[in-house]
């Protein structure tokens, strides 16, 4: 009886243990992972809003470890430059104009990017990237709250358009 008993708990663990490794999940240890170091030249605005490159450089800097496999670097430690130049922002009004007060706005935002490589100057990745934020007004949101969604989801985009192999 007490071999079946042991039979069945080792069964029953293997049969969980294959379970849990079939369903997707992976059971690595990544902190061991090369991570590429990368400067991020502070954004280039080109656009008639100013202020704007602040947030997105540093959530830049937030996110390029968070997603990919990047550790932000001062320049002469770094593999690769990372350059954005803002070069067009549009708002309008989504909802409400003329005689009626604006009650929802979008900003829309277009940037390049360019991952440069420091030791040969060769530009490794240009994007171009669009992204739209809006707000309204009547849930508190405000064109300042629109400019900092933007700068994470911009910076999101911009770090998953680097691949990985450069």
């Amino acid at each position: 009886m007490r071999r079946r008993a042991a039979l069945r708990r080792i069964a029953t663990t293997l049969a969980l243990g294959l379970g849990a490794s079939a369903c997707g999940y992976a059971f690595v240890d990544d902190g061991d992972a090369p991570r590429r170091k990368v400067a991020v030249a502070v954004v280039d605005n080109r656009s008639f809003r100013q202020r704007l490159e602040i947030p997105l450089t540093r959530r830049l800097l937030e996110q390029l470890p968070v997603i990919g496999p990047y550790s932000p670097a001062a320049l002469g430690e770094a593999d690769a430059e990372l350059r954005v130049q803002l070069v067009d922002v549009a708002g309008r009004s989504v909802s409400g104009s003329g005689l009626t007060p604006v009650r929802e706005g979008a900003l829309d935002f277009a940037v390049v990017v360019r991952l440069v490589d420091l030791a040969s100057g060769a530009v490794l990745r240009e994007r171009r990237i669009v992204d739209r934020a809006e707000f309204r007004i009547a849930v508190g949101e405000t064109e300042a709250s629109a400019v900092e969604e933007a700068a994470y989801d911009l910076a999101r985009k911009i770090v998953l358009a680097l691949d990985e192999d450069f």
